[in-house]
């Protein structure tokens, strides 16, 4: 797993699985760990999804959904609904089944499928899950549209809107501050 800025701990829960997920691109200084075939296939198996065959329309379907999260936890933060991203959240999820079954000594749901479908079955059921119980609200992409890192808002209001006060919130606040000025 990738260490979250500052002082944020990843998301409690499968909801960090999903965090991990959307963040397996720094979309500001790169790198794009979904960039190659092997890159997505490690990425599996370092977070515990398997060692599983990724060819390049299953890396083309990973970054489709992870972009379509991405978009979610950014209307999370105060952007409007993005219709496309969920469209292609549909289309990917039509193709991942999930089936009721033992898992963990539980029942629950689980992916039906032991492939890639499977593994985003299990990243599309923590979102279902998330929702369900009331903390996908508190992930959130970062309001600086440099950044966009995903993280877990863990204050009592939900009220952050940046990965790090310390680097995203200053350059959003000096933005704000040079646009006066030159308004002056």
């Amino acid at each position: 797993m990738k260490v979250p800025p500052a002082d944020r701990a990843v998301a409690p829960g499968p909801l960090g699985l999903v965090q991990v997920f959307v963040n397996s691109v720094n979309i500001e200084f790169g790198p794009d760990e979904f960039a190659t075939t092997e890159g997505l296939a490690g990425w599996l198996a370092r977070n515990g999804l398997g060692s599983l065959p990724v060819g390049e329309l299953d890396r083309h379907d990973a970054v489709v959904l992870r972009e379509a999260v991405r978009a979610l936890l950014r209307e999370n933060n105060g952007n409007d609904p993005d219709l496309e991203a969920r469209r292609a959240i549909a289309h990917i999820a039509r193709n991942c089944p999930l089936v009721v079954g033992f898992g963990a000594g539980r029942l629950g749901l689980q992916p039906a499928l032991t492939d890639i479908r499977g593994a985003l079955a299990i990243i599309l059921n923590s979102v279902a899950g998330a929702v369900a119980d009331g903390s996908w609200q508190r992930l959130k992409a970062c309001h600086e549209p440099r950044c966009e890192w995903v993280f877990y808002d863990r204050s009592r209001n939900r009220g952050s809107r940046w990965c790090s006060m310390a680097v995203c919130g200053t350059r959003a606040k000096m933005r704000v501050y040079r646009q006066a000025k030159r308004a002056q």
